[in-house]
């Protein structure tokens, strides 16, 4: 419990679990977020590529959300009680409802990142250039914050839950 936050209240709690730290989707990192894509979207940027770049995240959005249920029928063995899809800045595609494991989420998480940036590669050969950029940059951008998160609740990952909300994502003990 020395690993807490002094400025979380001890009185928030799921249960037998308690509230150690919260990570705030502000304004501020939503604006760096977005202005941190546009600049590398926009660096050489040749406007007769329009189509590589609309259609790239909506591919992304797809292919992740494949890969985590093919991830929990094949692993897991089961249907993705707990888990649907959401829509949000830094989290968007299959999230849990409520708690989840740390370890979990973040196994799910690196494994969108490995797998999608080995097929982006294995992809090089046969799509053109501006297709390989774009579903590089959109593929880091998705992941690259949530995997910061997780990374900060790292201390916390073998008893740990996350909650994803649309304003915070939440780290609880036991």
């Amino acid at each position: 419990m020395s690993m807490q936050e002094p400025n979380l209240s001890k009185q928030s709690t799921i249960y037998s679990y308690t509230l150690v730290k919260r990570m705030y989707h502000s304004l501020y990192k939503i604006i760096i977020y977005f202005i941190l894509l546009l600049a590398m979207l926009t660096y050489k940027f040749d406007p007769g590529n329009w189509i590589s770049f609309i259609l790239s995240y909506p591919l992304l959005l797809i292919f992740h959300s494949l890969l985590i249920r093919i991830y929990f029928q094949f692993t897991i063995g089961m249907a993705m009680r707990g888990w649907s899809y959401r829509w949000g800045i830094f989290w968007s595609g299959y999230l849990p409802d409520g708690n989840a494991s740390i370890r979990l989420v973040t196994i799910i998480q690196l494994h969108l990142f490995w797998i999608g940036l080995a097929i982006i590669v294995l992809l090089y050969p046969w799509i053109p250039t501006p297709w390989l950029i774009h579903l590089t940059i959109f593929h880091l951008w998705m992941l690259m914050p949530r995997l910061w998160m997780l990374f900060r609740f790292r201390p916390y990952r073998k008893s740990g839950l996350i909650k994803i909300t649309s304003k915070d994502t939440s780290c609880y003990v036991q």
